[in-house]
């Protein structure tokens, strides 16, 4: 059994690295009469938790609280962690977790079902490993028609290909409601559900299309200043302007922190 810690009101995992959980994913059965727990995993970052905690994407937090692995993916949240007395014992990311789990499916010839950003990404993940099925997506808007037809289309052929794994690339929040609509749907037809990861980017990192930060600065947790300076355009909104928020949500968090533990230790204090 996983050792969880509940920080922003979610119970992320606490390891010392994936291979820890590894045998646990792939063995990961179903979950249709689970109403407790959902096949999910998702890797919260820093920005993630920010956005987690708007109202926009409150629904969106309470269903995903309910994800059978929740990771930390960011340093931030490991730092905070500690800060509060509830220590995680590693930053666990998607794009180390994915050539893992890609790997031991390849050995096992489990099928694996991906939503990816392109056909280019698809042919060369296909390339890899031929026990895989892939969809790419057209463009589309949150809770829209073209949503819908999205989410349908990945429902039918996951039906028909009945694979292992849902991996969804798509981003946040994309990937997050297209995952919980599949499952939702399956378990209402009383279908078995697949483990559904929301792992972002980790394919084109495990192809070398992205690149990831130099190893030194994934251990002192500045990757985010590498994305920042190779993606500027796209990165500087959520690194430079969502550090004011993220240090918000901490001293919210650690305000919680600190009543919980008055509370508790007042109530010990009256026994």
């Amino acid at each position: 059994m996983n050792k969880t810690i509940n920080l922003f009101d979610l119970d992320f995992i606490s390891a010392p690295n994936q291979i820890q959980i590894l045998d646990q994913i792939i063995n990961a059965k179903s979950f249709t009469d689970n109403e407790e727990k959902i096949p999910f995993l998702i890797t919260p970052n820093a920005d993630q938790i920010v956005k987690l905690d708007q109202v926009e994407h409150r629904t969106l937090k309470k269903e995903l609280s309910k994800a059978s692995f929740i990771l930390p993916d960011g340093q931030p949240i490991i730092w905070f962690s500690k800060l509060v007395g509830k220590p995680l014992q590693a930053r666990l990311a998607g794009s180390d977790l994915f050539p893992q789990v890609w790997q031991r499916a390849k050995e096992k010839q489990q099928k694996i079902f991906i939503v990816v950003s392109n056909e280019s990404l698809g042919k060369k993940l296909k390339q890899d490993y031929e026990n895989i099925e892939y969809y790419v997506p057209p463009m589309f808007d949150l809770h829209t028609e073209g949503f819908n037809q999205t989410y349908q289309e990945i429902l039918n052929q996951i039906k028909e290909f009945k694979p292992k794994y849902l991996i969804i690339g798509v981003g946040f929040p994309k990937q997050e409601w297209l995952g919980l609509f599949v499952h939702k749907t399956l378990k209402q037809q009383n279908i078995q559900s697949p483990l559904i990861l929301c792992l972002g980017a980790s394919a084109e990192f495990y192809l070398g299309i992205k690149k990831r930060a130099p190893r030194f600065l994934q251990k002192i947790g500045l990757e985010w200043l590498h994305r920042l300076l190779t993606e500027p355009r796209r990165m500087w909104k959520r690194y430079i302007l969502g550090s004011v928020s993220l240090l918000s949500l901490f001293i919210k968090e650690r305000k919680k922190h600190i009543s919980q533990k008055t509370t508790t230790d007042g109530e010990l204090t009256h026994e």
